[in-house]
């Protein structure tokens, strides 16, 4: 249907599509990452702002208002994304006339960029039809941002309706998702993603290993924006380390640490391996290691269930803490001496 770039999205799509004629003042579209949450928001905004729709109600995508959209210039559309997703999807961001001479990009949204949108909630649309608003990710709207966001949610100029998309709803704050009307866009299935992943050109490597690695999430198999994926040769080492279980020395940990190793990705990379660890101990396939299966069930073999958890802890520990480690280095080698002695390795 309205959707064939996104097969899986269709009937979201049409779902809200049939929102249109009694539209709600706020929509909270949710999905774990990379299933095309922001994807579905934005084709929503560009279908209430086309002016010559297609018959099945998808946008024509040559008008004014779809051309402008594809711009991000639309002057009915406003969309308010992270510093961090600014960056990596190529989209208008202003920073605060404050801003810290941090080089590292904010993933939180800001209350300045509520505060921004005073002025065009309070004028008449420019094309005589709706105004939208798009929040991305909704789920990193902290409370001081929240209170700007909401007394706008709660007193909406008419013919405006603020579309938000989030990544984890167990984070949206309560006071937002209690006034959206809520839509979930489930993962899709294993064949329908295959399906779509193999005709991609972009997408490098075997389709059902991408796929895996990026949980099921098809988007994020072509292109993680997530910034916690290593790089080839960063995974690689990785997983070479990880390999060797109890076997892996000091002297090896030490000597795989590279400085361009995200601490995050490294804490997600081990989390699924911990993860996948624990599934093969327990009788069940690996759900992202797809291809380490042996391996994996060699290393399993060597550890207590006690131990494998009291490592799961640890690495979910690493986690918290990841974006703000103080010693990357000794985080890295670290969590890695750990992983050893719960494998019953001598370190």
């Amino acid at each position: 249907m309205a959707l064939t770039q996104y097969p899986w999205l269709e009937e979201a799509a049409a779902r809200l599509d049939a929102m249109r004629e009694r539209l709600p003042n706020a929509i909270l579209i949710h999905g774990m990452p990379g299933v095309g949450t922001f994807e579905l928001a934005r084709w929503f905004a560009e279908r209430l702002l086309c002016e010559s729709p297609k018959a099945d109600g998808s946008p024509c995508g040559k008008c004014p208002g779809c051309r402008m959209m594809h711009a991000n210039g639309h002057p009915d559309c406003r969309i308010v994304v992270s510093e961090f997703l600014a960056n990596a999807l190529d989209l208008p961001y202003t920073p605060p006339e404050t801003s810290s001479s941090s080089k590292k990009l904010s993933r939180e949204i800001r209350i300045h960029q509520f505060r921004a949108l005073t002025d065009f909630l309070t004028m008449a649309p420019s094309r005589g039809g709706r105004r939208c608003v798009l929040v991305y990710p909704a789920d990193m709207v902290r409370a001081e941002a929240a209170a700007s966001l909401l007394k706008s949610m709660e007193e909406p100029p008419e013919e405006c309706v603020f579309i938000l998309a989030a990544d984890d709803i167990d984070a949206v704050l309560p006071t937002i998702r209690s006034r959206s009307r809520l839509l979930r866009v489930g993962v899709p299935s294993k064949e329908d993603a295959l399906a779509w992943l193999s005709a991609q050109k972009r997408l490098k490597g075997d389709p059902e290993v991408a796929l895996a690695m990026a949980g099921g999430a098809p988007l994020n198999a072509v292109k993680d924006i997530t910034g916690l994926t290593l790089d080839a040769k960063a995974s690689a080492t990785l997983r070479d380390l990880l390999a060797r279980g109890r076997s892996l020395t000091p002297d090896s940990i030490v000597r795989g640490y590279s400085a361009s190793m995200g601490i995050p990705a490294v804490a997600l990379h081990l989390s699924r391996w911990c993860y996948d660890l624990l599934r093969v101990k327990s009788g069940a396939d690996p759900h992202f290691f797809i291809r380490e299966k042996d391996v994996l069930e060699k290393i399993a073999a060597d550890a207590t269930m006690k131990n494998l958890l009291s490592l799961n802890a640890a690495v979910a520990e690493m986690r918290r803490s990841a974006e703000h480690p103080l010693a990357p280095r000794q985080v890295w080698e670290g969590v890695l001496l750990v992983y050893v002695r719960a494998l019953g390795g001598q370190v």
